[in-house]
């Protein structure tokens, strides 16, 4: 794993930007792996900004709520389009979201496995993560060889996602589709961005620890072409040197 620390989350989102640019200059028709969260708003934001030709690549979400439509205004398919997909002018058939209003869950879950292997995987992912160490949705316990489907929430990851529901964790669904650990794991390039104080605890037991279930974002480490783009706030804990 390759660790980039920054004064700043603005620095961070830049130098992410820089790379997301550069791999699709190089590789137009790049599969894309979007991630939701605070963390990745500015992110969008910053590659709105640029002149990039976002024309001929292909881009997946990494999980949707269960039970909410793509036209609900707090699924995470609304919420990269208005953040990104639509500015981005990105066609119907270069994006690819979980349905979390599908009938059956096993069979929806099993349709997106086949659209990623139809594609060839993913190129790139990008990846944020949670203070309990949930990577997507897999919560602490999710096996390294999980593959996308179901998953129950933990309490606490609705507690930190209940301000898109009017800051009710209980309106947060329990369940949620997320690509599994083996799927994130086999993107053959991983953006891996940690900011804020918050993230401080979670990000140094996630490098300072043996890889294990306890910690998904642990297996990271294992990863060959991972990068860390931390500000100097989420890695102050670590061993490393700082900007």
């Amino acid at each position: 794993m390759r660790c980039l620390v920054f004064s700043s989350a603005t620095e961070v989102v830049q130098s992410v930007a820089d790379r997301i640019a550069d791999r699709l200059q190089a590789q137009p028709q790049l599969t894309l792996g979007l991630a939701t969260g605070r963390t990745m708003v500015p992110l969008y934001a910053e590659l709105l900004r640029r002149p990039i030709n976002w024309q001929h690549c292909r881009v997946f979400a990494l999980d949707e709520y269960w039970g909410l439509a793509a036209n609900h205004p707090a699924s995470f398919a609304a919420e990269l389009q208005r953040r990104f997909c639509q500015s981005a002018r990105l066609r119907p058939d270069q994006v690819e979201f979980l349905n979390g209003a599908a009938l059956d869950p096993v069979q929806e879950a099993q349709r997106y496995r086949r659209c990623l292997e139809q594609v060839g995987g993913l190129d790139l992912q990008l990846l944020g993560v949670g203070e309990n160490g949930h990577l997507a949705f897999n919560e602490p316990g999710s096996a390294r060889e999980s593959r996308v489907r179901l998953v129950q929430l933990s309490d606490r990851t609705r507690q930190q996602n209940a301000g898109a529901f009017g800051g009710d964790p209980e309106a947060v669904p329990r369940t949620a589709l997320s690509l599994g650990l083996a799927d994130i794991l086999e993107a053959r390039e991983l953006l891996w961005l940690v900011t804020g104080s918050s993230k401080a605890n979670i990000l140094a037991q996630s490098l300072q620890s043996p890889p294990s279930t306890a910690i998904p974002a642990s297996y990271l480490q294992e990863h060959p072409a991972t990068t860390l783009y931390a500000d100097s706030e989420a890695a102050a804990l670590l061993a490393i040197p700082q900007p």
